[in-house]
């Protein structure tokens, strides 16, 4: 399990979401702050490896939203870094599929959120968009109107606009009127932030009077979320043309219109299945199968691929494997590899592990205990303490198969051997300079960068580790 520090949403946090959600398309309105953040009381965010976790409490329970991830990294790998079993809502149907070894599923369609083409819905292209036509046509012919973006001096009108909506309005109970004022506490947060272009509002004016408006916002991802809009119903086909006219002036450069979730409401349903959506946007709740195992992620890695203490009958094997990777590389120069005499040493007095996938190596690190070797890996480090190095290496995994978390599991087990048998001493792996993705494992395993040095055609970074 990665050590992951929540806090509260914050606008660090808001940056990152955007981040990610460029990395990562996501089509659901979930991780919009305006459309559904804002409605939650207390909001934690985490960044892990190449990941971002969302939590809240929700029908008393904490449960996360589905990690957004990037630079390759798995859902499923991503899950691994939280605490066993975690439970999540707002899963789309490739999560729930990936997932579905260990959490029983169950899917609520009145959040299921509509998901329309922009040129579709724009254009009104066919018959079965007749009778969106007919009432654009019908309020175009009507009124004299204009659509413009909300301005500051706005507010006090559209405030009148929504009492007078607020007032004329019959409530079942109290939460259900505590609910309406939260909704337009938040609907005007989301109008006003149109102002600092964090979100795009327009007002529809007839007879100098606003009669309507409509607020969204463009993804990250480059599609679109219509996040509220409101209209006076006395005009005839006044819903039409707002959704209509909205989209056409701000999303026609977007792939797809999300147009949230209809929430059961027979009357909602109905207007937004007339639209003709492209698809529906499944939600599912995941909740821990009664049978999952409990055991941390790095556990269920070592049971599924098995991990296997290399030794001399190995060479062969484990040099293949180490000549294949390289080959495999980008950049060559990321692997040096291990001389026949280096590699033997290493398998008869060093430890090195091997992950198999039945019977093929899928990944291997290894600690050697070459002592003299060590003493010139504490020189390079600056490390007169006396404390004995030894070299961290040996570090690769099949290309089919990097990103899941086999190496970084395999690591931890190599880590925790060294704790048992080499107590208070430093582990030490070279890296070189460029190697992002070893440098960036390396310290989320709590290396930290301790010498440089120049080999030949390499440069030498040293990441450290006492253990």
């Amino acid at each position: 399990m990665y050590d992951l520090d929540f806090k509260p949403l914050d606008s660090r946090a808001l940056d990152l979401i955007a981040e990610y959600r460029t990395a990562c398309v996501s089509r659901g309105s979930d991780w919009s702050y305006f459309a559904y953040l804002i409605w939650f009381e207390r909001v934690e965010y985490a960044e892990g490896d190449r990941a971002l976790f969302l939590r809240a409490y929700f029908g008393g329970k904490l449960r996360y939203w589905q990690p957004l991830v990037k630079d390759g990294m798995t859902v499923a790998a991503a899950v691994g870094q939280l605490p066993p079993l975690s439970m999540f809502f707002n899963c789309t149907r490739e999560v729930k599929d990936e997932l579905c070894d260990m959490y029983d599923s169950d899917c609520d369609r009145d959040y299921s959120e509509y998901i329309y083409l922009a040129e579709d819905f724009i254009s009104l292209v066919g018959k079965r968009y007749n009778a969106k036509r007919n009432h654009i046509h019908k309020f175009k012919s009507l009124y004299s109107y204009e659509m413009r973006p909300y301005r500051a001096s706005d507010r006090a009108e559209v405030l009148a606009f929504e009492e007078k909506w607020f007032a004329a309005h019959t409530f079942g109970d109290e939460d259900e009127k505590r609910s309406a004022l939260r909704e337009r506490e938040i609907m005007f947060a989301a109008v006003d932030a149109s102002l600092q272009g964090k979100t795009i509002c327009d007002v529809l004016i007839v007879d100098s009077k606003i009669v309507g408006f409509s607020v969204g916002e463009k993804t990250p991802s480059g599609d679109a979320i219509i996040i509220y809009e409101k209209a006076d119903i006395a005009y005839d086909g006044i819903y039409s043309f707002l959704a209509h006219e909205f989209a056409a002036r701000n999303f026609s450069a977007c792939k797809y219109i999300n147009r949230q979730e209809d929430m059961g409401i027979e009357g909602l349903r109905k207007s937004k299945l007339s639209y003709c959506p492209e698809f529906l946007l499944d939600k599912y709740r995941l909740t821990p199968k009664a049978s999952a195992d409990v055991t941390s992620f790095e556990g269920r890695i070592m049971e599924k691929y098995g991990f296997l203490r290399l030794k001399e009958e190995h060479f062969n094997l484990v040099m293949g494997f180490l000549q294949a990777g390289i080959m495999s590389l980008e950049d060559k120069k990321f692997f040096l590899n291990y001389t026949d005499r280096e590699l033997m040493g290493m398998l008869s007095d060093g430890h090195m592990l091997g992950a198999f996938d039945g019977d093929k190596l899928i990944a291997t690190v290894g600690v050697d205990l070459d002592k003299s070797y060590g003493d010139t890996l504490a020189k390079i480090c600056g490390d007169a303490s006396g404390r004995q190095y030894y070299e961290f290496s040996g570090i690769m995994t099949d290309k089919d198969v990097r990103r899941k978390g086999i190496s970084s599991a395999l690591c931890k087990q190599a880590i925790a051997w060294a704790r048992d048998n080499v107590t208070g001493s430093v582990l030490c792996a070279v890296v070189q300079r460029g190697n992002e993705a070893s440098r960036r494992n390396l310290e989320k395993l709590g290396f930290k960068l301790s010498g440089e040095a120049k080999y030949k055609e390499y440069d030498f970074e040293y990441f450290t580790l006492t253990v």
